[in-house]
């Protein structure tokens, strides 16, 4: 129930009867006295024996008329009595036999909990209103746990908001998945079915009411009752027929219809879950998060896949607000996002918004008129507008449909024009507004018929002139071996301002290597302008088991304004950002420009590489480790030499591999060396006649995995064998090829390292002479590492 013995921000909470300066609730319970064994709840002439000790007493610095009693019990068999005789021995019938003399002077909330196993403990909840004569059971709060801020919320009637939980939603979609599979509700009658009802509980009549109906026609006939309140005038008729023809097919489904209305998996049973743990999270006025969009997504994950029946693949919650900040979005934007999904970017776009003002007509405008989307899947389709309709007052602005429709698009941007303006009393609505100034975009990916790039150039045609556009694309529109004419459209058009490489598993469990792009609509690129880069790969989040990316460690904020800030003063640092002239022909991310970053070399790194080596000869039985160099230098330290920039041209020789298919290879004792990480790229033993047999040279493979090979091999076509100018030893190949490595983050998700790769490939070296690699010095620094003299 989260809250501390004692002050806190919302009031204080008394234990055991300890009641902190409060003389009405200490006579209150100096007439109840302890609990007695038996004591009938109308009977107030026996007090019991002994000092009144509840559990807990809360009372509130914001409301001193309304309290809150709490009475605990370990077991669950402990609960309740069937006449609340017994509040000695009974949670709920401990609670209710304090509350009633302390309704005598305050509303009381009685709270009755039993239980210590989370899937078993038992809660209850009575509103007992200060002189009445019964209370009031809340069948609603029957097990739902809230913060006592929320208790006093549910008893005056008003919204309940909490703070986003993941495990609440996660326990939750378990729960929906279980009893719906056992009815028989479909995968597409799935959004409607939770859509649905979360749209008519903005009803208030039905919301007040659901509780008390006795039929399950009665709660299905007010709840499409409810869907028409709500939604007639914000959704097409058509649409709006649609969803209530949708409901009268789950009316038709028998075992739902039999469930008795007071059980788990009844129609009314999904109603208070989704009213009292859902809705809550989305009526959270200081939350991005899009709690509706991450509960269906779960939800459909445990239905049978991680969400791609209905192509939900949900942009994280933290990309979205970063991606906001990017775009600049403030209380004067007018944002866009034409395949809007479940709205998870126009959330938390009004979210940012909300915390730039306080004038409540500013506030009006934002819901009313400054949120706008597309979305051509129709269920898709329902959650944002259910998403949008639960977080504002006004209609919602999200448009069903195509968003290369000219028809869709006229009207988006019709609706983009209208502002309010107060006019004394009044709130007039005028259509002079300039447009859409903001676009947020996560494209569907991996379309035969459209690509990711047509619907950036989509987004930007609809933004007014300077607008910003920031999408989050999959890696291979910025490497630019694909969409080469969208590509060129779009740089004659708008303006790459920057692009940001993400981390690889941000969309995790989706394996999609993304980047942010930056985008100025209708100013075309100007080639002698930088374009910014950034390599934004450390986020803070780690993967955790059921629960996926979290930030566990509270890194986010602080990296993301960090971000945001060298993105603002331009900084170019080695290993995180680069600027850089480029064309429509270019690729467009940092691997390609950025320094590397050097500073981060240290011996693990080069002690790594030897036992990697050790292990490969001990694995081909060339070393058996009896055999002990004699030569050990003692320690050397990198910092303490000069070091310089070489070009790999000036140091090797290269030569390219030949190609040879693997059903092509013949059996023999050669090691042939491919692309990958591991026993030095070594995969097969041959004995091709045709394949070069190269030996003392240091290979480089597609991915810049990089390894020295002294002793005779052959390699394919994705290996470049490297044979330096001068005579070296093994020891400093070994210091060499650590050092290419430091370049492998360049080659992933579709960049391959080729020879005009390697004729461009610079990397730092050590040097005495401040002109020639210092080999003697890497030589002697191998030599003094761990595990160097059984090599």
């Amino acid at each position: 129930m989260n809250f501390n013995l004692g002050e806190n921000d919302f009031g204080y909470v008394h234990p055991q009867g300890n009641i902190h300066n409060i003389t009405k609730i200490k006579d209150s319970l100096s007439k109840a006295g302890g609990k007695p064994k038996e004591c009938e709840l109308n009977d107030y002439s026996k007090g019991g024996s002994g000092r009144a000790k509840p559990e807990f007493v809360i009372t509130f610095n914001d409301d001193t008329n309304t309290i809150i009693v709490i009475e605990c019990k370990k077991n669950a068999r402990d609960h309740v009595s069937e006449t609340f005789n017994q509040p000695n021995k009974y949670a709920v019938d401990g609670a209710l036999y304090y509350g009633k003399f302390l309704k005598d002077d305050y509303n009381v909330i009685v709270i009755g909990i039993s239980g210590t196993d989370k899937d078993k403990t038992l809660l209850d909840v009575y509103f007992w209103n200060k002189g009445q004569e019964e209370p009031i059971l809340q069948k609603k709060l029957h097990n739902i746990f809230l913060t006592p801020e929320n208790y006093l919320k549910a008893y005056k009637g008003e919204k309940i908001s909490k703070s986003y939980s993941l495990d609440e939603i996660r326990e939750t979609a378990i729960d929906f998945h279980n009893k719906l599979r056992e009815i028989k509700i479909t995968e597409r009658q799935k959004p409607v079915f939770i859509a649905g009802i979360l749209i008519a509980l903005e009803d208030r009549e039905f919301c007040q009411d659901y509780i008390s109906f006795t039929s399950f026609k009665t709660v299905i006939n007010n709840l499409i009752t409810a869907i028409q309140t709500v939604l007639e005038d914000k959704i097409s008729k058509q649409k709006l027929d649609s969803i209530k023809s949708s409901f009268k097919v789950i009316e038709s489904n028998e075992k739902l219809k039999n469930i008795p209305l007071n059980q788990n998996g009844s129609i009314a049973w999904y109603i208070e879950q989704l009213e009292m743990k859902i809705k809550p999270m989305m009526n959270n006025a200081d939350s991005s998060l899009d709690a509706l969009g991450v509960f269906y997504h779960e939800f459909v994950k445990y239905s049978g896949g991680d969400g791609s029946g209905l192509g939900i693949v949900l942009t994280p919650q933290h990309l979205t607000e970063f991606m906001c900040e990017l775009a600049e979005v403030d209380e004067n934007s007018y944002v866009a996002d034409i395949c809007c999904g479940s709205a998870s970017f126009l959330v938390s776009a009004m979210n940012t918004m909300f915390k730039k003002t306080s004038d409540p007509d500013k506030y009006r405008n934002i819901r009313e008129h400054q949120l706008h989307g597309i979305e051509f899947d129709p269920d898709l389709y329902l959650l944002s507008i259910t998403n949008m309709i639960i977080r504002k007052d006004g209609k919602s602005n999200i448009i069903h449909g195509d968003c290369f429709s000219k028809d869709k698009i006229k009207a988006l941007k019709e609706a983009s024009k209208k502002r309010n303006v107060r006019d004394g009393e009044t709130i007039r609505v005028l259509n002079d507004n300039a447009g859409l100034n903001v676009g947020l975009l996560n494209p569907p990916y991996s379309q035969k018929d459209i690509e990711e790039l047509e619907f950036v150039e989509q987004l930007l045609a609809i933004l007014v002139k300077g607008g910003k556009a920031v999408v989050v694309v999959p890696m291979s529109c910025a490497i630019g071996t694909k969409y080469k004419e969208v590509r060129k459209r779009l740089f004659e058009k708008h303006t790459l301002k920057a692009v940001f490489s993400m981390p690889d598993d941000v969309f995790y469990p989706t394996g999609t290597n993304v980047c942010i792009m930056v985008w100025e609509a209708h100013k075309p690129h100007d080639t002698k302008t930088k374009t910014y880069f950034g390599y934004y790969k450390e986020d803070g989040f780690v993967k955790r088991k059921k629960v996926g990316r979290v930030d566990a460690f509270d890194k986010w904020e602080n990296i993301k304004t960090n971000w945001i800030q060298l993105y603002k003063d331009s900084d170019v640092i080695a290993g995180v950002s680069a600027k850089q002239n480029v064309s429509d022909t270019d690729e467009w991310l940092a691997e390609a420009y950025m320094d590397t970053d050097y500073s981060i070399l240290n011996d693990e790194m080069f002690e790594s590489k030897i036992r990697e080596y050790l292990a490969y000869l001990i694995t081909y039985g060339v070393n058996d480790l009896k055999t002990i160099s004699p030569y050990k230098k003692a320690k050397k330290e990198l910092n303490s030499i000069k070091w310089k920039e070489f070009s790999l041209v000036k140091l090797f020789d290269p030569v390219r591999g030949k190609r040879l298919k693997q059903e092509d290879r013949i059996k023999g004792t050669i090691p042939l060396v491919t692309a990958g990480e591991g026993n030095l790229g070594v995969k097969d033993l041959i004995s091709n006649e045709e394949q070069t047999v190269h030996k003392n040279k240091i290979t480089i493979d597609m991915f810049c995995n990089s390894y020295i090979h002294i002793d005779p091999f052959c390699c394919d076509d994705n290996i470049i064998t490297l044979k330096p100018k001068e005579e070296i030893s093994k020891y400093a190949m070994l210091f060499l090829s650590t050092m290419i490595e430091q370049d492998q983050y360049r080659y992933q998700y579709g960049r391959q390292y080729r020879m005009k790769n390697f004729n461009k490939h610079v990397f730092k070296l050590p040097t005495s002479d401040g002109e020639n690699p210092d080999y003697e010095f890497m030589e002697n620094y191998i030599k003094s590492l761990p595990y160097s003299e059984y090599i």
